[in-house]
């Protein structure tokens, strides 16, 4: 599965690259507008990374060390990025950050600034995705940490601000690097949201995933598959230096005393109840509002308006075909993730390591690349093609290229989920099984899945939610054919190109709506698998 979804299209890039001289390649891919799109990928995506580590860092603070009202409000909306669509973010950032937007023109009007089409817009926009990547790297090393070490700092007179540069710091940093990593690969390669605040002006707002998009539009695949290339050896580079870190981070879980230090410590309440505000602001701001301002939006021509809107035929033809490529993608990825995580956590085997790095890449690749790929590999300048068009098989600008481009966007969502879990499982309950006659199907269904169930059932939220979202490799494979490839997403770009805005923010409700229910469920499914797992301690 790896190989048919990821591995075959990858190469794919590389072999139509190689039909370039190296010469051409490298003016290909140094002009100075390509230039421009690489550097305001890349420093947006730096800045917004930094302040996805400093905020990140905060929210996992407080998630961990605080008891406060909201707090698992805050826990379950941290993930709100991962379940709205891209494209959706996009639209509702860029109408809050113009000059007549509900931000854009507070700060237009009182400091002169622009948000929306400029580099800043961007960083907005890349800090909204980033975030959770920082936030679900810190939290669990930091529940982990073993505060004995905590205690005894207090006990020789260590202050807050040395136990935690010294004791506790150094403990999250391959954490922080992690997320880090994470967050700036994902914000390199982010389309979606980014197309619509950017303005996309040459040299000023236009970003390198943009270039290859435009380049495909004008049907230059030479120059299209020379600046992804690049993009992806900076993914794979970003991808190689966080799986070393990750190798580094601590394993330490011993037994805690949590308790003995908290009685140590005389807790600084302004400093909880500052970084508390701080947090819910910055939430408030990044997260909830574009909601709000999404489902105000819709409702603003009133309830005759939305209903017209949302129950259009294209609109329901455009939820058919998302519902679909999504049932697919959970379906391919439940298999692959499932069996992924059983082979990383229980076998020992050369290539181990590659194969979860590959696993991962996915995450790092920009889903016009996605898309791109799978046009190389199945469109007519393919070498597969001849036989694909005698047998009547389309596959570019049909369904079996959307639900190609949703499986490879929601590739490691599952596996990410079991392999933790499965991991400290152990083996010891599965090999006393099989010492007592199990065959490998009993062990599966009476040892393993009791494990792994909740954590299989919360990937299988977030795989639904991202597939239903997904927006940038959707539009390269899909051919924008209204009411046959038009997924819902795409939808709501025609309608907001369209200039009918009533339409595209209640279309975008719809996935809001979904987006809250995906977290809910997350919050129940989080609930019961604690609850499971007290039972078994």
């Amino acid at each position: 599965i790896l190989s048919i979804v990821v591995l075959i299209p990858l190469c794919s890039l590389v072999v139509f690259s190689a039909k370039l001289s190296f010469s051409e390649f490298v003016y290909t891919v140094t002009r100075p507008r390509v230039l421009s799109g690489y550097f305001v990928s890349i420093s947006t995506a730096f800045i917004a990374s930094i302040v996805n580590v400093i905020m990140g860092l905060i929210l996992a603070w407080i998630l961990v060390r605080y008891d406060f009202k909201g707090k698992k409000f805050i826990d379950g909306i941290i993930e709100l990025p991962f379940a709205l669509p891209t494209a959706v973010a996009g639209i509702s950032l860029t109408h809050l950050t113009t000059t007549n937007g509900w931000v854009g023109q507070i700060f237009y009007n009182l400091f002169g600034i622009k948000i929306a089409y400029t580099r800043i817009g961007i960083t907005i926009a890349l800090i909204f995705i980033g975030i959770p990547f920082v936030v679900r790297s810190v939290q669990p090393v930091l529940e982990k940490i073993d505060q004995q070490y905590e205690e005894a700092a207090f006990i020789l007179g260590a202050d807050a601000k040395t136990t935690f540069t010294k004791v506790i710091f150094p403990e999250i940093l391959p954490a922080i690097i992690s997320g880090f990593t994470l967050a700036f690969a994902r914000s390199i390669c982010e389309y979606g949201s980014v197309v619509f605040i950017a303005g996309n002006t040459p040299y000023e707002t236009e970003i390198a995933p943009l270039l290859i998009m435009s380049e495909l539009q004008e049907y230059d695949y030479s120059a299209a598959t020379s600046i992804a290339l690049v993009m992806l050896g900076i993914s794979v580079i970003i991808l190689s230096v966080n799986a070393i870190v990750q190798a580094r981070v601590s394993k330490r879980v011993n037994g805690l005393a949590y308790e003995a230090a908290m009685e140590l410590r005389k807790e600084n309440k302004v400093l909880k109840y500052t970084l508390i505000t701080i947090s819910f602001i910055f939430l408030g701001v990044f997260l909830i509002l574009p909601l709000i301002y999404i489902l105000v939006t819709a409702l603003r021509q009133g309830i005759s308006a939305y209903v017209n809107a949302v129950s259009d035929e294209y609109a329901i033809k455009a939820a058919i075909l998302t519902i679909q490529a999504t049932v697919w993608a959970v379906i391919i990825n439940t298999i692959f993730g499932i069996s992924a995580a059983w082979l990383i956590t229980k076998y020992a085997f050369k290539g181990k390591k590659i194969l979860s790095t590959f696993i991962d890449l996915p995450v790092t690749v920009s889903p016009i690349i996605a898309g791109l790929i799978y046009v190389l590999t199945f469109g007519r300048q393919s070498s597969i093609y001849p036989f694909l068009d005698s047998h009547g098989i389309q596959i570019i600008f049909a369904v079996p290229g959307i639900v190609l481009a949703t499986i490879f966007v929601t590739f490691p969502f599952i596996s990410r989920e079991l392999i933790p879990v499965l991991t400290a499982q152990g083996t010891d309950e599965e090999e006393a099984a099989a010492i007592m006659g199990a065959g490998t199907f009993t062990i599966f269904k009476k040892v393993t899945f009791p494990h792994i169930k909740w954590a299989l059932l919360y990937g299988i939220v977030l795989c639904t939610a991202r597939a239903m979202g997904e927006f940038g490799a959707v539009s390269v494979l899909s051919g924008h054919l209204r009411g046959k490839t038009n997924t819902l997403p795409l939808y709501i770009e025609l309608l907001y190109q369209g200039y009918d805005f009533t339409g595209a923010f209640a279309a975008s409700s719809i996935l809001v709506v979904l987006a809250i229910v995906v977290l809910i469920l997350r919050l129940v499914i989080e609930k019961r698998g604690q609850k499971d797992l007290d039972l078994n301690k």
